[in-house]
């Protein structure tokens, strides 16, 4: 997220505060620009914050006598899904 605010925070001091006016580049454009890659990076390390985990456990059910048995058995798979929130 540094960076997003890195280039938002440069844009914006070239947007509002620099005076200078080179002749070969637009200095509140340039800024304009920075500040609008530096909100699309704020926002994907925000979406990136948003870690997605899934667990699967795969059980077997154990035949008549309690014994594993793959004919008479059945698995069964349980996925969880979460979501970490930072």
């Amino acid at each position: 997220m540094a960076p997003g605010i890195t280039l938002a925070v440069i844009g914006a001091i070239l947007t509002f505060a620099v005076r200078a006016q080179p002749s070969f580049i637009d200095l509140r454009v340039l800024g304009v620009i920075l500040m609008i890659a530096g909100a699309v990076l704020i926002w994907l390390a925000r979406r990136g914050s948003l870690n997605e985990r899934a667990s699967t456990r795969t059980r077997e059910q154990s035949g008549p006598e309690g014994a594993t048995s793959p004919v008479r058995g059945r698995r069964t798979r349980d996925t969880i899904r979460g979501q970490d929130v930072e």
